[in-house]
Parts: structure tokens; sequence; C-alpha cells
């Protein structure tokens, strides 16, 4: 199936001659003339590659450019500039603003096809070849603030380590992270240090660097713990920590932001499995089919996602309803611990190896042996 062309152009005739000439390869063309109904196009037509005409009436090529290189949804789409101005000065300003390939006006049919041709091969093969983990990488992600996302993961990590695995976790947050709080102190070193530096100079060493050792046998790097730590986190740079994290480890669990983000969505391509945490009530709920919305625009199989239910209230479940409506397993019930956790936190170790009798702690190791497994096995119902 040939791939499907958005252009951007407010000369008609221009428009007709590129959509004819595209049109005769195969490729599926979507037309706009201006940029509002080019951002309008690309949201709801997810075109395969993009060409855009520097002037425009309502914004330049330049600024659409730079709007699809800010979002997560389309950071990696293909960009071809079109522009009357061939200046080594104006080439360099599309290049920088995020476009692939920068062509001048006139332009030569047989030219842009084959750019075309050649951008979306060589967009293909960047993406097949892109080297896996070497160790397993599972992600964890709330339906919204709150579900406890952050204990889960935590203690998932615990019952791995205590298995005697190789285990690493990492808070990939650009705000707070609370892996510190629930063990007992804060970390000399964090997130935020790896992230002044460019993605190319985060090797295995330089992140291996940054973690810290629980007596537990897990390894972590925890998120940042002030407020001027805080910094957004560049999808190379999500991907390179990962990476290195993942090369020296048999699992890495990565605690993600429970909204759209740009190191979400790195890390989430490298994910083996994912558990999506909610609570059993209506919002939880709504938050749970909004996120897998997300995870499917991202290109994440829901075969991958995995439903872990934090009934903090002793409230009435019925998993077989919620199953139906979110359209993925449940790999876990983890039922009220609001005492033993306060107690677990106030010693720094995770509940899972505080008191492994409990019943949330089992559940927990249930949900550690799903996800770890070779194919995630829900729950039966």
């Amino acid at each position: 199936m040939k791939a499907k062309i958005l252009i951007v152009d407010d000369e008609p005739n221009l428009l007709r001659m590129l959509e004819y000439s595209l049109q005769v390869e195969g490729y599926t063309i979507i037309l706009a003339s201006n940029g509002q109904e080019a951002l309008y196009k690309v949201k709801r037509e997810q075109p395969d590659l993009a060409i855009l005409d520097v002037m425009l009436p309502d914004m330049s090529g330049l600024e659409i450019c730079q709007r699809l290189r800010s979002s997560v949804q389309t950071l990696t789409l293909p960009v071809i500039m079109l522009s009357a101005r061939g200046q080594v000065a104006d080439k360099v300003a599309g290049l920088q603003a995020g476009a692939d390939e920068y062509v001048t006006k006139p332009v030569d049919p047989n030219e842009l096809v084959a750019r075309v041709a050649a951008l979306l091969a060589r967009t293909r093969r960047l993406r097949q070849t892109q080297p896996a983990p070497s160790g397993k990488v599972i992600g964890f992600i709330g339906a919204k603030g709150g579900t406890g996302t952050t204990t889960v993961a935590l203690n998932v990590a615990a019952a791995l380590a205590n298995q005697g695995k190789n285990v690493v976790a990492v808070e990939l947050r650009s705000s707070f992270g609370a892996f510190a709080a629930q063990l007992g102190g804060a970390p000399l070193d964090n997130l935020s240090e790896l992230l002044e530096l460019e993605p190319t100079a985060l090797t295995e060493e330089v992140v291996s660097a940054r973690l810290a050792h629980h007596p537990s046998g897990l390894r972590l790097l925890f998120g940042p713990q002030k407020v001027e730590q805080f910094k957004s986190i560049l999808y190379t740079q999500a991907q390179a920590i990962i990476k290195g994290l993942s090369s020296q480890a048999e699992y890495t669990i990565i605690d993600l932001a429970h909204y759209p983000a740009e190191a979400n969505w790195a890390a989430l391509q490298l994910c083996s499995s994912i558990a999506l945490v909610m609570e059993p009530n209506l919002s939880s709920l709504m938050g749970a089919k909004i996120m897998l919305d997300l995870l499917k625009a991202w290109g994440v199989s829901r075969g991958l996602v995995g439903v872990v239910v934090v009934n903090q209230r002793s409230s009435k479940v019925n998993l077989d309803e919620l199953r139906r409506q979110l359209g993925c397993g449940i790999i876990g019930v983890i039922p009220p611990a609001a005492e033993v956790s306060l107690a677990a936190q106030a010693q720094g170790i995770p509940l899972v190896l505080y008191q492994p009798q409990n019943l949330a702690a089992i559940q927990l190791n249930e949900v550690a042996a799903r996800l770890s497994a070779a194919k995630m096995m829900p729950m039966q119902l």
C-alpha cells in the first residue's frame, strides 16, 4: 500500500501539478492551501509525509514544521519544504525548523517524486533498524494522577529484584519523582543531571553512574527532587537513557507521567509490555480510555497493555465489564493496604519486601510475574 502524502501550497496550479505527479506513482494525496487547514488535516488524516510551502497566507511553512516537531504524534513525520527562496540561509532556516528536505521552486515534478520516494524509504529503514533493547523494558503509566502508578512500578521492580533478577527502575519524569519519598531518603544523583547532556553523550557508562543502589539489589534512577531541577525530556534523550539502562539490566521498569509527553512516546516505543494503572471509578475509567486512544495514536499495540486496578477504597469491581469497556486484559487487582504501605514507607522498604504475606503484596508479585512472562497473560476472570 502506497503512502499518504499531504501537500500544502496556496498556488492552485502547483497543487494540481504536484497532486497529479504523485498520484501517478500510486500515492494517496491530501491537499491544503493554508496552515490551519494543514494542521487540521495532519491530525485527521495522519499522513506519512508532508510537503510544505514556506510562504502561506496565514502562517509560514516554517511555523507549521515547528509545530509538527513539537508534538509527539508528528515528531518524526517526514517533511519536505518548498520555497522560491534558494539562498543558503533560507535552506538552513528550513532545516533548523525541522524539515528533512528543502526543494526550491520552480519544482521539477520528477525530482520531487524521487525525493518523496527516497525520504519515505529512508524513514522506513530507520524505523525498522532501530536497535531493540537487550533487556525487557516494562512501562507503567496512570490513567490519571493519584492512581498509585509509582507505588505499583516500584513494588514490581522490587519483586523482580527479590527473585535475583538484575533490575533497574527509572522515574522518567520532567517534574517531581516520588521513588525517594517511598524509599526514605533524597538521592545524591537524579535524572535532571542527565538532562543537561546531549543525547549522544548519554552512554551506558554515563547513565549507569547516576544509579542509586537499594539494599534489595534494585538499582534506581530517581526523578527530579527540586523545582529548579524540573526540565523537559527530549525524545532522543529518553531513548538514549532507556537504551543505556536496558543494555545492562534484565528488566528496566519505567515510571511514566500520566499526561502526553515526548518522553512517554519515546519510552513506549521500546517497551515489551505496559501496565496501565487505574482506580475502579468513572473518572479513572474515562482517563484509561483516553490513554488507550493515545497509545494507539503512538502506534502501541493494545496487546502489549495490561490493566492494573488499584482498589484503594474496597469498591466493588466488575472486572468483566471493565475488560469489555477497555478492550484489554486485567493483570492485577491491588486491594487496600493503606496502613501497611505507610509502615513500609517509614522503613524505606517496598511493600512486597516489608510484608510479603500481605494480600496487596501477593497481588503485586502476581502483576510482576504476568508482566515479566514471555507473553503477558491476563487474569482469568
